[in-house]
């Protein structure tokens, strides 16, 4: 028996001296080999990303690391804000019509209201003065056109009309005025003989036509004309 063992160490330490790993136990062969696989697996301090920061950005579909990846925006920001302002009246959902006509006194120009109802399914918003033209006979020109000037905003405030934001709810209806100095033929003042204003709401281009047959002082050249319009004001 000790010259079996004897035996046995010393084929060992041949077996070593010739670089043999065969004598290793199986159960030191699975430490070395665990060990190994965990040195290789294991990151580097520097420059590695905490696991835990990894999972917080994998696991967050709007986080800054997902958003250049296609990540979809979270379905609370696509749908419309509860109160959202309504918006601007065009002319399309509008109906014009001619409204009061309330005579001058002496220290007054006539005034021609002209009303304007929102047809529209929705609530919109007006603010400020619209575009209007005159347009019609004047300086023996068919279709010659006048644009209006604006009222100042001391003189609209003055007759309770400042500038102000006007909502319509389907079916309302907001106004504006228009002062003119009314003319007779043969008075020896140049006219324009009216047959229609050219609207533009406030804020916008597209335009609507409103027929209105009125002789007015033609004051194109003026600084301060007789003939001007006012802000639009909530109701007829």
């Amino acid at each position: 028996m000790r010259f079996r063992a004897s035996m046995s160490v010393a084929l060992c330490a041949v077996a070593v001296g010739l670089g043999a790993a065969s004598c290793s136990s199986s159960s030191s062969s699975s430490s070395s080999s665990s060990s190994s696989s965990s040195a290789a697996t294991s990151p580097t301090d520097s420059g590695s990303t905490p696991s835990g920061s990894a999972a917080a950005s994998s696991a967050d579909p709007g986080s800054t690391a997902n958003a250049g990846a296609g990540a979809s925006t979270p379905a609370a920001s696509q749908q419309p804000q509860a109160g959202g302002s309504a918006s601007r009246c065009q002319p399309a959902n509008l109906s014009f019509t001619l409204g009061n006509k309330i005579a001058g006194t002496s220290t007054t120009q006539p005034t021609q209201v002209v009303d304007m109802t929102n047809q529209g399914s929705s609530s919109c918003t007006m603010e400020g003065f619209p575009g209007v033209d005159l347009v019609g006979v004047a300086n023996g020109q068919q279709n010659y056109t006048w644009p209006m000037t604006r009222s100042s905003a001391s003189f609209a405030q003055q007759n309770n009309q400042g500038i102000a934001k006007v909502t319509l709810k389907p079916g309302q209806t907001a106004h504006f005025d228009l002062r003119y100095l009314p003319g007779t033929p043969g008075d020896g003042n140049n006219l324009i003989s009216v047959v229609k204003m050219v609207i533009t709401p406030p804020d916008d281009f597209t335009q609507a036509e409103l027929t209105w047959n009125q002789n007015v002082v033609l004051q194109d050249g003026a600084t301060h004309p007789g003939t001007f319009i006012m802000p639009v004001v909530a109701g007829r």
